[in-house]
Order: C-alpha cells, then sequence, then structure tokens
C-alpha cells in the first residue's frame, strides 16, 4: 500500500496539539457537568455489579458526585446515619481535552473525535468507582470496609485499579484512542519524517 506522505512534521503536529489544548481544556471544564453526569451514572452501573446493593443513589453538585450508600457512619452519641461518599470526578476525565487537542492538532473528521469521546468514558468512570471503593474499604477504616464486605484480596485490587485510574488511564488511553483512530495519518507523518531525514545533507 503507497502511503500519501503529508506535510505535517512531527513538530508541527505537537505544536498544533499545544495551541489546541488550552482551548479544549477551557472546553473540557465549562462543559464537565455535563460529560460528568453521564461518567457519574456509568460508575452507578459498574458499582452495582461490584457491590450490588452498596450504593443506594447518586447525586450531583456541579461537578461533585455523591454516592449515597447503606452503610451506617456513627454521626454522634446514640445516632448513625448513612455514609455518603464524595468523588471529585475531574480527576478522571481530563483526558478528554488531551485526546481532543490531539484529534484537531491532526484534522481528524469529528465523528472520530465523538467516538473517542465515548470510548473514554469507561475508563472515566474506572476512576471514580475505584475512588470510592478506595474510600469505603480503606481510607474510612476496617468497620466501614467489613460493612461493605471489603476484605482480604479485595484491598489490594483496589488499591492496585485505584492507581490505575488515577495515573495511567487519563493519559495512556487518550494517545491509544487517538492512535487507533489515525493510523493512516501516523503512517503518512512517520513516512515523510524519514524521507525528510534522508534527504537532509
Amino acid at each position: 500500500m503507497t502511503v500519501v506522505r503529508t506535510s505535517m512534521t512531527l513538530g508541527k503536529l505537537a505544536l498544533r496539539t499545544l495551541l489546541w489544548f488550552p482551548l479544549c481544556l477551557a472546553a473540557w471544564y465549562f462543559s464537565a457537568p455535563y460529560h460528568v453526569a453521564i461518567a457519574g451514572e456509568l460508575a452507578h452501573l459498574l458499582l452495582n455489579g461490584l457491590q450490588p446493593g452498596m450504593v443506594s443513589a447518586l447525586e450531583q453538585t456541579g461537578t461533585d458526585l455523591a454516592f449515597v450508600t447503606n452503610l451506617k457512619v456513627q454521626v454522634d452519641a446514640g445516632r448513625t446515619g448513612l455514609l455518603v461518599p464524595e468523588v471529585n470526578p475531574l480527576l478522571y476525565t481530563y483526558g478528554l481535552a488531551f485526546f481532543v487537542a490531539l484529534m484537531l492538532a491532526a484534522n481528524t473528521q469529528w465523528w472520530k473525535i465523538l467516538a473517542g469521546a465515548i470510548a473514554l468514558l469507561p475508563f472515566q468512570s474506572w476512576g471514580i468507582v475505584f475512588d470510592l471503593l478506595m474510600q469505603v474499604g480503606i481510607k474510612l477504616g476496617p468497620d466501614i470496609a467489613a460493612q461493605a464486605g471489603i476484605f482480604g484480596w479485595h484491598l489490594e485490587a483496589i488499591a492496585l485499579s485505584y492507581q490505575i485510574g488515577n495515573l495511567i488511564f487519563p493519559t495512556l488511553i487518550p494517545v491509544v484512542l487517538w492512535t487507533s483512530f489515525n493510523r493512516l495519518f501516523i503512517k503518512s507523518l512517520l513516512g515523510s519524517q524519514a524521507h525528510n531525514t534522508s534527504t537532509q545533507p
């Protein structure tokens, strides 16, 4: 297959991405209540699969998500209440801005941007889910973890999944999706880069 060379270089691609990124970051931030709502609902479904019955409702205030659980906590002497942990989903959704900036820098069709944004949702929801489970299973103490039925190897699995959702998915998955949607562009970019290098004296 013949690869058509593009006039864009790696340097131009990096510069275009840097120029697009602040605009994409602003758009991501101001639209956050909407895409956070979708990621939150998906996270609620995943939680019901992992910990059936633990979360009874999901509440959203701005960009913050609050999960109403059936776990009991001591409010004051002789009184108990239900635990309502909060999660900041922006920690797990900022990769959307990076992904869109990469796609715009490569002049990708709009439908691929939309498809990639949808594909990011499960990974964003993963981060939200394991942020909540990290709070319930580890941060809030053994009494809460016992109520939730989290113990033994579950604690290690939650800690590892939390790190993946927090450190790896927000930055790695956007690049993976960009690569999968732009294979021909990347081939032509690398081909042009090799051609330019070979023709230099």
